[in-house]
């Protein structure tokens, strides 16, 4: 088996762009970027170390997940059998990084390894901050859905009645419009609420 021999190239501008979606790509290469796609579409194995961030589209608001490298215009790519020449025809390799010999630079598996842990921990760090923020987001829809029941329903429930019950019972006597608006919103409540919390939602709100 050959070992590992990482080297650095220098990529063309750009070419770190996140590449166009691809749906018949794997999950793990559906971010990936273009030099990436491009190295790898050849044979190569790369390596470009990243991080990830959600930004929010300023016009329609959606929350966009983005991919940044720590090392702009840089990427390591594995090439045990030396194949150099094969790799600077990969459109976007620009150069190899050369060390004091004016050789291309080798780089030690261990370097080549913290780099993939820095990797993880920060991406292991973004999904948690993504998980807790889709969460709060969730609950504060749950909160506002509820808090327009209350508006549409009669006044009155019983103490020991969630808003959902009091819409269920009082579903039918509302007139149609009111009617389907109460029925969308509870559709949205479940939609929002896994089983769990949906077995729980009977409790008062």
């Amino acid at each position: 088996m050959n070992r590992s021999r990482w080297y650095a190239i220098r990529t063309a501008p750009g070419y770190q762009r996140m590449a166009a979606a691809d749906e018949r790509l794997p999950e793990s290469r559906r971010m990936e970027s273009i030099i990436e796609r491009n190295c790898r579409k050849d044979g190569f194995d790369i390596f470009m170390p990243s991080f990830y961030t959600e930004l929010r589209h300023h016009r329609t608001k959606k929350i966009i997940r983005r991919r940044y490298p720590f090392l702009v215009g840089y990427a390591f790519v594995n090439l045990p059998k030396l194949n150099f020449e094969e790799l600077r025809r990969v459109d976007g390799v620009v150069c190899f990084l050369r060390g004091a010999n004016y050789g291309p630079l080798e780089f030690q598996d261990g370097i080549i390894e913290a780099l993939y842990f820095a990797e993880h921990e920060r991406r292991q760090a973004f999904l948690y901050e993504q998980h807790c923020r889709n969460e709060n987001e969730r609950h504060e829809q749950i909160q506002h859905l509820r808090g327009q029941l209350r508006k549409i329903l009669p006044k009155g429930r019983k103490a020991r009645a969630s808003m959902v019950e009091q819409a269920e019972r009082a579903i039918d006597s509302l007139s149609p419009q009111i009617r389907e608006r109460v029925q969308q919103i509870l559709s949205e409540l479940n939609s929002l609420m896994g089983d769990a919390e949906v077995a729980n939602v009977k409790q008062a709100v």
